[in-house]
């Protein structure tokens, strides 16, 4: 009887909440005034959640808090889920120093500078004597510490660190037991660029019930971040697309007498001019959320998809999660349009993908290599210098060891960053983008510490600023369509049945510099394109056809934005947001014709073609 008893109180402990035992887990992403600290979503992959980054340039950042409820008082363990950036590079202490502070009182240990992966680190014991507390995240040097989660315990106990046991222990700490229902849609839009708002809206227009989910807190992916948008918009087979992407912009629709010198928004060479009205990125993703909006997408924003459900080729639902509340959620639809440029749907329900160059024999391409290889075009980082009153002042190289060691013989003298600064060419941005973006972090402060020593007179009352902590992707998975649109098809100007949107930017390719890549091999951070050769011009433009926007083995899966289904060769002429807006457009109108004829991307193709066409020559609804 006594083992009976036993047996039945671990069993009643098994299911019990974790917080019965006064074990607290609060997600740093929920603290209610972050200060200086920054929502960071890279690491995802590695573990399950957005996190928060103490991005300063080198300057310490506001403290960010929260109030946690206790309800039991007493003394506790905490344990703080936090990464030791510089690690992969450097064997000594990080700088991403930080401190926990519980009602006032630092802990003992100072965190995020030992350990060389996502961790829990123990931060000390602490005494609650109170029903709620004051939690604190402090800064300790402004060189992109971060935290995951603070944990509280009773138990002196490590929690998980395997990503699926972690996911189990979040949900089960936070009281998620069950995702959240999302809805059920006509399409399922995952990835709010340029080419997302374009996909959504255009659906909508037609009336069919939409969802659009994205990672960051406002839409427009990339032209949030502060990318400009390229491609023209008055080069097209139909005229008609476009005029979504034109109404996402508050741009005018050109009449057809106006349409072929319309101002358009490529800006290469200074071939034309930005005609975007002046707003920031967060204004206009604000006057494109009102857009979507009022057209009756249902837009989900800072969700991260991560999991998705298919069977026999189909997809059924994908599952977010919140990067504000930890909560997963569950959307269901009828189609899927991959829009966030790394193929994560995709990716995760099989379908067939590349990621980097291929091989020249696969396509005859002249720019491919002869041997396929995983080198892809890299995500960038925006900084600036700012001119202060007083002199400024900032570490040496030799303060900062794991930084790049820039010299005599390599660095730049330049007080701003451009597209050419540019990182991970070598790496996978769709799983490693924490990692590409801290070392576009480490040659930032490397080049800029070389400055500041070495030049400081030119120098001496100019400050860091590194405006961006998103790295701004180029390339990463393409899913692969019917068609996997090549150089050649472009050189030599294909037609296709279905062609559709309209390309007309160069095959513009990022390589890394020989100097750089001397210096710095493997983790270059400086790149050239070849856009004065002959080689990287084509004659625009070029009709590209519809049989790229859909998967060739996932039944209900549209691919939109840079993974379409393109060689890395031809990725660099429609990668431009421009040119993603308008085979948005498309995929939008492809959408319609299946909720119509109860059909599946690939029928548009061989039995609906026609209607396509209509489509693309009217263009979508207006309002």
């Amino acid at each position: 009887m006594k083992q009976l008893n036993h047996f039945l109180l671990l069993a009643f402990i098994a299911i019990m909440p974790l917080n019965v035992f006064s074990q607290v887990l609060v997600e740093a992403e929920s603290f209610k005034t972050k200060g200086g600290w920054k929502l960071d979503h890279q690491a995802f992959p590695q573990i399950g959640s957005a996190y928060l980054l103490a991005h300063g340039s080198g300057r310490v950042v506001a403290d960010a808090q929260t109030i946690v409820d206790f309800k039991e008082k007493g003394d506790y363990h905490v344990y703080v889920s936090t990464y030791n950036w510089t690690s992969p590079w450097y064997k000594g202490e990080g700088p991403g120093k930080f401190k926990i502070i519980v009602n006032g009182k630092p802990l003992e240990n100072t965190l995020g500078s030992k350990g060389d992966k996502w961790e829990w680190q123990y931060a000390g014991k602490t005494n609650i004597s109170s029903s709620s507390v004051k939690l604190v995240l402090r800064d300790l040097t402004g060189f992109e510490g971060r935290v995951d989660a603070i944990y509280f315990s009773k138990v002196k106990k490590t929690p998980p660190t395997g990503i699926k046991e972690l996911e189990s222990f979040r949900n089960k700490s936070l009281g998620y037991f069950k995702p959240k229902n999302g809805g059920e849609y006509d399409l399922v839009v995952v990835g709010g660029g340029v080419a997302g708002c374009c996909t959504a809206l255009t659906a909508a227009r037609y009336g069919l019930n939409v969802a659009l989910v994205d990672n960051l807190p406002g839409v427009g992916g990339n032209h949030y971040l502060s990318v400009k948008m390229n491609g023209l918009l008055n080069k097209n087979l139909y005229p008609n697309v476009g005029n979504m992407l034109r109404q996402l912009s508050d741009l005018v629709i050109p009449s057809p007498e106006e349409y072929a010198n319309e101002k358009h928004v490529e800006h290469f060479n200074g071939a034309g001019n930005v005609i975007l009205k002046q707003r920031t990125s967060v204004e206009l993703a604000l006057f494109r959320k009102k857009v979507l909006e009022s057209a009756g997408v249902k837009l989900f924003q800072s969700t991260h998809v991560y999991e998705a459900v298919a069977n026999k080729g189909k997809i059924k639902s994908v599952q977010g999660k919140s990067l504000i509340t930890g909560e997963p959620i569950v959307f269901n639809g009828r189609l899927f349009a991959d829009c966030t440029g790394d193929g994560v749907v995709g990716y995760l329900v099989g379908a067939d993908y590349r990621i980097g160059r291929e091989a020249r024999t696969v396509a005859n391409e002249s720019l491919a290599p002869e041997v396929a290889d995983q080198k892809k075009m890299g995500s960038t980082l925006w900084w600036n210098v700012k001119k202060k009153d007083e002199k400024v002042s900032f570490p040496t190289l030799k303060e900062m060891p794991w930084a790049m060691q820039c010299s005599d013989e390599y660095f730049h003298d330049v007080c701003k960053g451009g597209w050419f600064w540019e990182t991970g060419m070598t790496r996978d941005n769709a799983l490693e983008m924490e990692l590409v973006r801290d070392n576009l972090f480490r040659a930032i402060y490397g080049n800029w510490a070389y400055i500041k020593e070495h030049k400081n007179e030119e120098h001496l009352n100019e400050e860091l600023n590194i405006t961006s902590y998103i790295g701004m992707k180029r390339e990463s998975r393409r899913l692969l369509g019917d068609i996997i649109l090549n150089e050649n098809d472009i050189r030599n100007r294909v037609k296709y049945p279905d062609a559709s949107f309209t390309t007309t930017w160069p095959l513009d390719l990022h390589y890394a510099t020989e100097d750089n890549a001397k210096y710095f091999p493997g983790w270059e951070w400086i790149t050239k394109c070849d856009n004065d050769k002959k080689s990287s011009w084509v004659k625009p433009p070029y009709d590209v056809p519809y049989r790229v926007l859909y998967s060739r083995n996932i039944d209900n899966l549209f691919i939109g934005g840079r993974n379409m289904s393109v060689t890395h060769v031809a990725l660099g002429t429609v990668r431009v947001q421009g040119t993603l807006g308008m085979a948005g457009e498309v995929i939008g109108m492809a959408a319609n014709i299946c909720i119509k004829h109860n059909a599946e991307p690939r029928d548009v193709y061989k039995k609906y073609l026609n209607e396509l066409i209509e489509s693309m020559k009217k263009g979508a609804p207006l309002e």
